[in-house]
Formats: C-alpha cells, structure tokens, sequence
C-alpha cells in the first residue's frame, strides 16, 4: 500500500475511535441534568444530589440553593471543560468529602452526560450575564460622563454664546 493510503486508514481509525466520545458528548439533556443536580430526578446508584453540598451562582435551585459545604460549581465547565467534567464526575469518590457517598454508587454515563450538559448551560448563561452586566455599566458609565462633561461645556457654551448674540444685535456680526 502506498503510504498516502496507510495515512487515510490512520485517520479513519482515530476517528472511528473517537465517535464515541463525540456522539457520548452530544447526548447529555441539560433539563434532566439540572434536574439531578437539584435532586428532583434521583441517580440511579442512590447517590445524594449535587445541590445537597454544592452551590451555583445565580441560580435558585430546590431548598439548599445555598448550600455551601462544597465548592460553588458555577465555572466548573469554564475550568475543567466539557472533558475534565465528565472526567470528575465518572468518578466523584475521588474526592475525600465525596468518598462516602460516591464509592459504592457510581453516577451512570447518562448522568454524568446529562450533568456535563447542566454544567455547559450554567456557563453559557454565566457569560451571558457577566456581557449583560457590562453592558449595563458601559451604558451608564457613558451617560455620567456625558452628563459630567455636559454641564462643563453648557457653561463654555453660555459664555461663547452671549458675545456672539450681542454683536448680532447691535450688527456686528462677522456675516459677509
């Protein structure tokens, strides 16, 4: 075989090996993955909710919204990306806190996709909202300044304008 051949078996081979991965990635459901982080739909092993010990900004999710004993989760996507997620979640007993409660009940692929989904939209909405609040401080830092910078100029305006209105008057303008 000619090597530009040996070349294209290589690259059909790695891609078949990762469609898997890819096609694993684009099935999580981020309704059904906040809906386990929450506790509203249970994991399958029994394993407590994420909410129970985790908190995420900006969102008011179930009676612990606050909860606190873990790290907030809000820019664990953003950190870790899509693969460092899954990567957490397919084995959260790693974690010493976690250890109790993960060990003898593993999350299922399909929740730490539909999980990994849920995480992926809170960051997309946390980008959104830190544009958004931007925004609003751009709009409104403009107008201060531009009132600021007003009120010095109406006072140079007053000033340029009564000379000029009185050589009008008395027809001395500088009209040809």
């Amino acid at each position: 075989m000619t090597r530009r051949l040996w070349k294209g078996f290589i690259f059909l081979a790695i891609g078949l090996a990762l469609h898997p991965v890819l096609v694993w990635a684009q099935q999580g459901d981020p309704t059904r993955g906040e809906a386990l982080y929450v506790g509203s739909i249970k994991f399958s092993a029994g394993g407590a909710p994420c909410l129970a010990c985790h908190g995420i900004a900006g969102h008011e999710l179930g009676h612990a919204a606050g909860a606190n004993y873990g790290p907030d989760l809000t820019a664990l996507f953003n950190d870790y990306g899509e693969e460092g997620v899954a990567a957490v979640l397919e084995d959260p007993s790693a974690f010493e806190s976690m250890e109790a409660i993960f060990t003898d009940r593993p999350l299922t692929e399909d929740e730490i996709a539909d999980l990994t989904a849920f995480f992926g939209t809170v960051a997309d909405n946390e980008a959104a909202n830190i544009g958004a609040g931007l925004a609003g401080h751009a709009v409104i830092g403009t107008i201060i300044l531009m009132i600021i910078f007003g009120g010095f100029g109406w006072r140079r305006f007053i000033a340029v304008r009564r000379p000029l209105v009185e050589q009008a008057r008395l027809g001395k303008g500088g009209a040809a």
